[in-house]
């Protein structure tokens, strides 16, 4: 039931800008190192099913609540970010790498999707997915619980999973941090 509410409230609250690009900017993850996000969207292209997630957390002493509904087939991936009660953003990935954004008015204009996508991939993607696709401007170290993202020595990003499922995600680069929990699948 909470799944078709989030489905249902991601319809119909309305966006009022969209971007539409054919080919993905490339993302600053440190400092004079830039990422070309095209294998990260290839790479997302290939998840299949949906999957809600809460993320609870904090940027600049600032504390946030939003959910993310991931639904994909394999040759399409949409991504609808909520914050209670306002759909923030949907994102859609099309074959081969075309990246659609429609942005609520509350969201800044300076946004750009690449940023959410490679959190997406950061978190959601397998080790080895999330390898080939950031290589070799990307380094990714794994154990199982811990998850570092390196840029050479520099931290990225990194993430631990907890014992009860959760994921806690730090973006170095950026200074914020959440708690994912999969709410459904």
């Amino acid at each position: 039931m909470k799944v078709a509410f989030l489905l249902a409230a991601a319809l119909l609250a309305g966006c009022s800008t969209t971007l539409v690009r054919e080919k993905p900017e490339s993302v600053r993850v440190a400092d004079g190192v830039q990422l070309a996000t095209t294998s990260l969207v290839e790479a997302l292209l290939g998840f299949k099913g949906t999957r809600v997630q809460a993320a609870n957390g904090a940027w600049k002493d600032q504390v946030f609540s939003a959910q993310c509904v991931l639904n994909g087939d394999g040759e399409k991936l949409t991504a609808v970010f909520l914050a209670p009660q306002l759909r923030l953003l949907t994102i859609t990935l099309t074959k081969p790498h075309t990246i659609t954004c429609e942005r609520a008015p509350q969201v800044p204009r300076a946004f750009e999707p690449e940023y959410a996508l490679a959190d997406l991939a950061y978190v959601n993607l397998d080790t080895e997915t999330l390898r080939r696709a950031v290589a070799p401007t990307l380094s990714v170290e794994d154990d199982g619980t811990t998850r570092r993202i390196k840029a050479g020595d520099t931290l990225v990003a990194d993430l631990v999973r907890r014992a009860n499922g959760d994921v806690d995600f730090r973006n170095a680069r950026y200074g914020y941090s959440y708690t994912l929990r999969n709410v459904a699948p």
